[in-house]
């Protein structure tokens, strides 16, 4: 048994290693100072000095829009924009995609291998949206490898495995509160679920989402200790 649980760990470790190459998306404007607003997927994220890198989109289709406000007249009504740029963007996994916008409007596109031996790999970037998620949070597991290893954590017959397996994966990854809770619910008793909400919380991008794992939950006494987790951690 404990050779087996040694084979796993180490697909796990090999696993996560190749999750954390996954895909990259950066946008900027470099001499321009009108500000620029970007969408992604019909969703709002903002520029810092007209520059973004985001680190966690899904590999595949997503639609961008880069836009800026235009200056309303006296009688002007609503809103009124810019179109600097609108396309649909294939993010390949382990590719980092640039869209670079220049002064006079024109749009560039590059796309380059990422390589953890490139020293541009290792900037510290930092990641802006709308809803706060920052300080390098990148490499979001894909639902591909997040399934693979769920059906690699199902495949341990004791809880404790299976909760030594999810802090190995986390270790080397980053989630989203509903593959946490999907992670919680590997579980059958409520302290492991617990344990798992707990030890993930460093690593999970939208943490002002973490409430609704609550619904993972069966006693109230659960919740409050979580809670009272996450205010120690603030």
């Amino acid at each position: 048994m404990k050779k087996i649980f040694t084979l796993f760990a180490s697909s796990l470790l090999s696993l996560s290693l190749f999750a954390f190459d996954g895909s990259r998306l950066s946008i900027s404007s470099p001499g321009t100072s009108t500000e620029l607003k970007i969408q992604i997927d019909g969703r709002p994220f903002t520029m810092k000095n007209n520059a973004i890198t985001i680190g966690y989109l899904t590999e595949g289709r997503h639609d961008i829009k880069i836009f800026r406000d235009k200056k309303k007249g006296a009688f002007a009504y609503g809103k009124r924009e810019d179109i600097v740029y609108q396309s649909a963007v294939f993010l390949k996994r382990g590719y980092h995609l640039d869209i670079t916008v220049n002064r006079f409007g024109k749009v560039m596109t590059d796309e380059h291998r990422i390589d953890v031996k490139d020293d541009w790999y290792n900037d510290e970037d930092e990641y802006y949206d709308n809803d706060g998620w920052n300080s390098g949070y990148a490499n979001v597991m894909s639902g591909r490898d997040f399934e693979t290893v769920k059906d690699q954590i199902r495949k341990e017959w004791f809880e404790n495995n299976r909760l030594i397996s999810v802090r190995t994966i986390t270790d080397k990854n980053n989630f989203t509160t509903q593959q946490v809770k999907e992670l919680m619910l590997l579980f059958t008793f409520e302290n492991n679920r617990l344990e798992v909400a707990k030890y993930a919380y460093r690593k999970t991008v939208d943490k002002e989402k973490y409430y609704q794992l609550n619904d993972a939950f069966t006693f109230s006494s659960s919740k409050d200790d979580l809670a009272r987790f996450i205010r120690e951690s603030r």
